[in-house]
């Protein structure tokens, strides 16, 4: 692995860091499944912008009006799920 101002973003350098929660891109087919049982709609979801580097570390490349499911865990308050809509600006 590099690290310095040679690494880039697919090295997955960002998901060494402990601050940063992990991010895993919804496929279509969950989507409905992780949200229809939190009564919410892909519109009513907090955005995250397409440049944000979590989203450029991701295996995978997101695109507009997707979602990502963001893994937190805090020593006090345990495990915590977050889904974002991702947008252009």
């Amino acid at each position: 692995m590099i690290f310095g101002k040679d690494a880039k973003m697919n090295d997955n350098i960002l998901w060494l860091n402990k601050l940063v929660p992990k991010h895993i891109l919804l496929k279509e087919s969950e989507i409905d499944e992780k949200l229809n049982p939190l009564n919410i709609t892909r519109d009513q979801l907090p955005k995250i912008l397409l440049k944000d580097p979590a989203l450029k570390a991701l295996d995978e490349e997101a695109k507009p009006n997707d979602v990502v499911e963001v893994h937190r865990f805090s020593e006090s308050a345990g495990s915590n799920l977050a889904y974002r809509l991702v947008v252009e600006e």
